[in-house]
């Protein structure tokens, strides 16, 4: 089961396809006085993508409601053993157990230690920049973490500029943008890349 946050309906759908899941709003799901109502689901695996508004909510969800929410999916849906956070900086964060991955990792921990959270890469440093780039017509993705906003801006206009050459093929780009990088700022960066198939190897383990 995949779910989605707002503004990312068509790259979920383009995600679902390539990997034959149902998706889902997550404004779609029943609200209760216990929270998020989850959905039957026979999928070992929970992949939620959206915004990282800040260090505090992701798809619209404070880290507490997602991890109540993460619990009642594992109560209903007893065959659940991973959930995967899909988008940028739910780990970049200097303070401990700051990260949204990290608290919602620790949280679930508490009733369930079965359950394996996952999210993109931290980047060089802890606290870096990264950003996730999708399309959903080509069905590709390039993720780019930097340790500061020169790079990150730069890396950012790499990718928009080479993107019509490509024909918007992310993983082309991806590979395009391996090779200019450096050890020194501007390009500094670092990139993962793929087919929306590849994506799931991307994510890390995150440890609670």
């Amino acid at each position: 089961m995949i779910l989605y946050g707002n503004e990312h309906k068509d790259r979920v759908e383009a995600l679902a396809t390539v990997l034959h899941e149902e998706s889902r709003a997550v404004a779609s799901l029943a609200r209760s006085s216990d929270g998020i109502v989850p959905v039957e689901s026979a999928d070992a695996i929970l992949t939620v993508w959206g915004h990282s508004g800040d260090a505090t909510k992701f798809s619209e969800m404070l880290d507490v409601e997602f991890g109540v929410l993460i619990q009642a999916w594992k109560k209903k849906n007893p065959s659940l053993k991973s959930v995967e956070l899909i988008t940028c900086d739910a780990q970049h964060n200097t303070v401990p157990l700051a990260g949204y991955a990290k608290r919602v990792a620790k949280f679930v921990e508490e009733k369930y230690k079965d359950i394996t959270i996952k999210a993109l890469p931290v980047g060089q440093n802890p606290d870096d920049r990264s950003i996730l780039w999708a399309n959903a017509g080509t069905r590709t993705f390039c993720y780019i973490t930097s340790p500061s906003q020169e790079t990150f801006n730069h890396a950012n206009q790499r990718l928009q500029a080479l993107g019509p050459t490509y024909h918007n093929d992310l993983s082309e780009v991806g590979n395009a943008m391996a090779k200019e990088r450096e050890l020194s700022t501007p390009n500094n960066f670092t990139v993962n890349f793929g087919g929306f198939n590849n994506l799931r190897a991307s994510l890390n383990v995150i440890k609670s």
